[in-house]
């Protein structure tokens, strides 16, 4: 805590020193935030004009009020947003839902989105509406680069692309569009590159940081009055990732992403629809990037000697989303519905013993679709509102699963650990496994606009998450959860309920030509939740235990159950003009997350935190020093972590801390830009809550401990744009 306020001192008493230097400077311009767009409902930021020296296009979530990001790996980042992450937040790429291709989450939807070829991030703070999608946690929409038309009929080249590099890592990457278009017809095709080594941080090496990604992919519009079409095509090689807070490293991920896109204008209809297929294929192991490790003692081939383990996974997703809106009074409506089909399998082996094997999934589907309707518009010249509701159908199912040690059971071993698989595997082949669920959300908003300067908004929500199918379908204990990165092992549960999320927000902006201010608490009673609980000791659960225990390192699994949970806090950005050359601006973030149920807390969420920067800008190059305030984290969830038995973590808090960063940007000619950056520039070693847990012991963090945060880091970009 001294440290946090010792460092929030030294850069207020830096604020009023050049408030008091260039007091003499009278004219104020429009405040701005470079390189941010936002109002009331959103917030936007994108690398062309804010740099950033982590590879991961999750990382300015960080400078989101309200937002975060769980680091499971450089290119493996979850978007956390008051406390929700994972299959609980909506985040769309291009305008298409993304579906992740592995158990363990290690390619979420923002992995597919690089910062070479990233053009923003928008969040819709607080509650979305019904017509961005499903969601209970928010909505964070990822916009990568494409070309586009222009009004001459004459073709004419365009290009967006960039290369830099990183010393933390001694990463680098190249990548960009290259395209033509005219007033028809647009083409483009992209391409980028990213490698880097393992990380550094103040003590030493951060082991099985590394990473290798290229994507490649071209794009065609055609315009023909009002009418636009598009197609798409994107390819992902990762090629070796690590992991590090997660029991297995990528190996690869190949992933194809197709969309066929329209918009246009029919009398009064606006419409918009696409249609996107997604195919991954997806392997990770636990000995190419860290010594494989020796999780259990039982006298069977798979497990004598080192427990070496590699699964293939392999996942497709087929979806659409069609919206028409219209004019009806003094508003606009909208109407349509969009849906998204998949299908997950992923089969455990040992490299070592080639009859092993284990069907971790096997064709287990998550089908969805849903109608929604909503209206935005004026009451009165100081009143509007936005109404939505949405319909969401959801089914899920499985096929059967099998393994090689419950084979061996059939075949007459009386081992205890087999026998135990055996009837994991018999119990979950005859279980009801296909699952329906009706979901209803709705969202009521009102803005009331007190006069030029300031803006009020109060807004309700009822939103509904199913359970994904990891949760309901994984049979075995094993480290499968969504990438929860807590070490334990986790069984799923057929018959969860869905999440059902009430939310309460009030907000306010207040803005003038000088400064900017908009604060924004929040309220969410959620039933239902869904989170690991222990296993209970008794003869139905003997087989759960006995195999986590003996077979996978575990002696207290837990089960996704159904919970009651609450989030609450509060989060602000704001900003001021100094002198026509210096301003003031940051965000400030507060989240709680509790059990209703009993006396505990909810696993993985940001502690408070403030982010306040300077910056002097000039009509060609600005400049940044930024300071990062993170106060510590004491409430932490005993349910998940508090385990003496698990080596995996440790339940100790986290202290606060304070970084400096610097960054700028100069524009060197007219298309040329150069772009640069310190991050923690005092190279102050910190433990981020959020990292989660080392499993790689070929690292200098010790197995358990919650992995630091990344060195000093030196970085640079060079961006052409034509």
């Amino acid at each position: 805590m001294y440290q946090f306020y010792k460092g929030l001192s030294v850069l207020f008493m830096g604020s009023i020193i050049s408030s008091s230097v260039f007091a003499e400077h009278k004219q104020l311009p429009e405040m701005e935030v470079y390189g941010q767009v936002h109002n009331l409902d959103q917030y936007s930021i994108g690398p062309s004009v804010m740099p950033a020296g982590a590879p991961d296009a999750a990382s300015f979530m960080k400078r989101m009020p309200g937002g975060a990001v769980n680091d499971n790996g450089p290119i493996s980042g979850q978007v956390q947003y008051r406390g929700m992450f994972g299959p609980r937040m909506n985040v769309s790429l291009d305008g298409t839902y993304l579906e992740s291709g592995g158990p363990n989450w290690m390619d979420p939807p923002l992995h597919y989105a690089p910062q070479s070829l990233l053009e923003s991030l928008s969040l819709t703070r607080g509650i979305s509406s019904v017509s961005t999608g499903t969601g209970i946690g928010g909505y964070l929409k990822a916009t990568t680069k494409t070309s586009h038309f222009i009004d001459s009929p004459e073709f004419s080249a365009q290009g967006d692309v960039n290369a830099g590099g990183s010393s933390v890592d001694d990463g680098y990457s190249l990548g960009g569009l290259v395209g033509v278009a005219n007033n028809q017809h647009r083409f483009h095709i992209v391409g980028s590159h990213e490698q880097a080594d393992d990380m550094d941080f103040g003590d030493g090496r951060i082991g099985g940081t590394e990473f290798d990604r290229s994507t490649y992919g071209a794009g065609y519009g055609l315009r023909l009055g009002q009418n636009e079409f598009s197609l798409d095509y994107r390819h992902t090689d990762t090629d070796g990732a690590g992991t590090p807070a997660l029991p297995l490293d990528i190996t690869f991920f190949d992933t194809d992403r197709y969309s066929g896109k329209y918009s246009g204008q029919w009398n009064k209809f606006g419409f918009d629809v696409a249609i996107y297929y997604t195919d991954i294929k997806h392997q990770m192991n636990n000995y190419r990037l860290r010594p494989a490790p020796d999780f259990s003692n039982l006298p069977l081939p798979p497990f004598v000697g080192t427990d070496r383990r590699f699964v293939n996974a392999d996942s497709t997703d087929t979806g659409y989303s069609f919206k028409v809106n219209y004019a009806i009074g003094p508003g606009q409506a909208t109407f349509g519905s969009d849906g998204h089909f998949a299908e997950h399998d992923a089969t455990v082996f040992d490299p070592d013993f080639k009859p092993f094997f284990v069907t971790n999934f096997n064709n287990a589907s998550y089908d969805t679709y849903g109608f929604f309707g909503e209206w935005k518009g004026s009451i009165t010249t100081k009143t509007s509102t936005e109404l939505g509701i949405r319909y969401q159908r959801v089914e899920t199912d499985a096929d059967q699963v099998n393994a090689f040690p419950a084979q061996l059971a059939d075949m007459g071993n009386t081992m205890p650990p087999p026998q135990a698989v055996q009837a994991l595997r018999n119990r979950f082949n005859a279980s009801d496994r296909k699952q329906t669920d009706d979901n209803i959300d709705a969202v009521a908003k009102l803005n009331y606009q007190l006069n030029s300067e300031m803006k009020f908004e109060l807004g309700f929500a009822r939103k509904v998450r199913s359970p994904s199918y990891i949760e309901r379908y994984l049979w075995i204990p094993l480290e499968v959860n969504a990438g929860l990165g807590d070490g334990n092992n986790y069984v799923g549960n057929i018959n969860l309920k869905p999440e059902k999320s009430y939310q309460t927000e009030l907000g306010f902006e207040w803005r003038t030509n000088r400064y900017f201010i908009s604060p924004r608490g929040y309220y969410r009673r959620v039933d239902d939740y869904i989170q690991g609980v222990p296993v209970e000791m008794n003869a139905f659960n003997m087989p759960v235990i006995g195999v986590s225990a003996n077979a996978n390192g575990d002696p207290t699994p837990l089960q996704f159950a159904n919970v009651d949970a609450e989030i609450y806090g509060f989060d602000m950005d704001f900003g001021a003009s100094i002198t026509d050359f210096w301003r003031v601006d940051g965000t400030i973030s507060y989240v709680r997350g509790k059990r209703r149920d009993i006396n505990d807390n909810l696993f993985r969420i940001s502690p408070p935190n403030l982010r306040l920067s300077m910056t002097h800008e000039r009509e060609s190059w600005y400049a940044t020093l930024e300071g990062v305030f993170v106060d510590r984290q004491d409430h932490i969830s005993q349910t998940i972590t508090f385990d003496p038995t698990n080596p995996h973590n440790t339940n100790a808090e986290t202290p606060g801390y304070f970084l400096l960063n610097l960054f700028g940007q100069a524009d060197l000619s007219d298309s040329l830009s150069f772009s640069f950056g310190i991050d923690n520039l005092l190279d102050k070693t910190y433990t981020d809550h959020l990292s989660g847990f080392n499993r790689n012991t070929n690292s200098d963090v010790p197995v358990g401990v919650r992995l630091p945060g990344a060195g000093r880091n030196v970085f640079a970009r060079l961006a052409l744009k034509f």
